[in-house]
C-alpha cells in the first residue's frame, strides 16, 4: 500500500465517524432547544431532523459496509 492509498482510507473513516457524530450532536442540539420552548412545531422540527438525520447515517453506513463471506451451516 503506497501513502496516498492510506490516507484516503483514513479519510474514508474520518468522515463517516464525523457524520455520525456530527448527526448524534446536532440531533442533541435540536433536542435541547425544543425542551427550552416547548411547541409542537419544534417538537416536529426535531422529529422530522432526526428521520433524516438517522436516514442519512444508516445510508453511508451501508454504503461502506463489506460484504460478508457466506455462511455454511
Amino acid at each position: 500500500m503506497d501513502a496516498t492509498s492510506i490516507i484516503r482510507l483514513a479519510l474514508g473513516v474520518i468522515s463517516d465517524r464525523l457524520i455520525t457524530i456530527a448527526a448524534l450532536l446536532t440531533s442533541f442540539g435540536l433536542g435541547c432547544w425544543t425542551m427550552w420552548g416547548m411547541g409542537w412545531e419544534r417538537v416536529t422540527t426535531l422529529a422530522i431532523y432526526v428521520i433524516f438525520a438517522y436516514l442519512l447515517v444508516t445510508s453511508k453506513e451501508k454504503s461502506n459496509a463489506e460484504p460478508r463471506p457466506p455462511t455454511s451451516t
